[in-house]
């Protein structure tokens, strides 16, 4: 009986990521792997099993990207000034998410699958790192500072990816941005900088 509730739990869990607007998981804040360990295993994947990531993991791995860590609501990766300029999408088969990451919650801005536009490889999910000038500034220096806060983000989901034993690989050169950023309703002043696919590794 308990296993039935446990598979039956987990079902939930991952099917549940895929419901209009979601309140996450808390994320595991203490244990887990040893950061050693994670800086050892990580690594680029570029293929993937179709599996969805469960709540937990989806919670675990946008909280380690660029979640809330203090109450003054400072977060998991710097970003100059404090400007916070960031902010991460969820794109699945079921549409697209924004991440409100003082709420620990995702926000379906879009029913369709978005996937294509963010990367040419075949998995379950991809994370959306948009940068907004309006709050990082427009000048070359500031461009400057928000490219080195997208990539602090960047390498704390290869570390997270890597200590739930997920694959992940960032993503340059993005296939369709303009049209990305049409979809996922952003305004002129936000732009995607960087996309990572995650999924589990074949």
């Amino acid at each position: 009986m308990k296993k039935m509730l446990a598979l039956f739990t987990a079902a939930m869990l991952s099917t549940a990521a895929f419901a209009a607007d979601t309140v996450l998981p808390a994320p595991v804040k203490k244990g887990g792997m040893a950061l050693s360990e994670a800086l050892n295993l990580r690594q680029t994947c570029r293929e993937y099993k179709p599996d969805m990531l469960s709540l937990q993991q989806i919670s675990q791995l946008f909280w380690s990207a660029f979640g809330v860590n203090r109450p003054d609501g400072k977060r998991t990766a710097p970003t100059a000034r404090n400007r916070q300029e960031i902010t991460l999408y969820m794109l699945t088969a079921k549409g697209a998410w924004a991440y409100a990451a003082k709420e620990n919650k995702m926000i379906q801005v879009s029913t369709k699958d978005l996937r294509k536009m963010a990367g040419i490889f075949n998995a379950p999910l991809y994370v959306v790192i948009v940068s907004n000038r309006k709050l990082s500034g427009d000048t070359p220096r500031s461009l400057h500072f928000a490219a080195m806060d997208a990539g602090y983000v960047s390498q704390n989901i290869y570390l997270a990816a890597a200590s739930m034993k997920l694959g992940t690989c960032a993503i340059g050169s993005v296939p369709k941005p303009a049209v990305l950023e049409k979809e996922l309703k952003l305004t002129q002043s936000e732009k995607v900088f960087l996309t990572h696919s995650v999924g589990f590794p074949k």
